[in-house]
């Protein structure tokens, strides 16, 4: 038997081994959020306690306001740096924010498209979506995701007739 005893006599629960690589978003989003978030927080505690101190009793509701939204970005900025897709040999992790990471094997992959998301004449931006056979969304990432490469490639070797479907339907008009 490979699994290990522990202490109490039981086994220890299969690790996943190391993944092959992770799918997150690029840093500079999340870091504009977490930064601005922590000096607006920072600036609004900060001056609500000064105000208080220079004039007892001053009503500080502007400044626990700003507090309170630098606290909010900062909990955005923290939900997107949380996002990731963990790929390992035959399943993946999805975790999107602060839910929990779900498990799904690649083999549950049947549909695999390509999306664009635009924002009238902005940027347009390019995702990849994959769908099991329920129809239910497994993943959704964007083109200029960390990792993006690599996993296409591994979408590309596990999900050869998937993959090969997607790229000869190529961008949606």
């Amino acid at each position: 038997m490979s699994d290990s005893i522990n202490t109490w006599g039981g086994t220890e629960a299969k690790a996943d081994g190391e993944p092959l690589f992770v799918v997150q978003r690029p840093r500079f989003p999340q870091q504009i959020f977490i930064v601005l978030g922590g000096v607006v927080a920072a600036f609004g505690l900060l001056a609500t306690v000064i105000e208080q101190l220079v004039v007892p009793g001053a009503d500080s509701t502007a400044f626990v306001l700003i507090g309170l939204m630098g606290a909010v970005f900062l909990l955005i900025g923290r939900a997107l740096a949380a996002g990731r897709v963990t790929v390992f040999d035959r399943h993946y992790l999805v975790k999107s924010g602060f839910g929990k990471a779900r498990r799904r094997e690649v083999d549950d992959i049947h549909v695999l498209r390509y999306s664009t998301q635009s924002a009238g004449g902005g940027p347009t931006f390019v995702g990849l979506n994959a769908w099991n056979d329920r129809k239910k969304k497994q993943f959704l990432v964007f083109t200029n995701f960390r990792g993006y490469d690599e996993f296409t490639a591994w979408l590309a070797e596990r999900r050869p007739e998937q993959w090969a479907e997607c790229e000869r339907l190529g961008l949606p008009e």
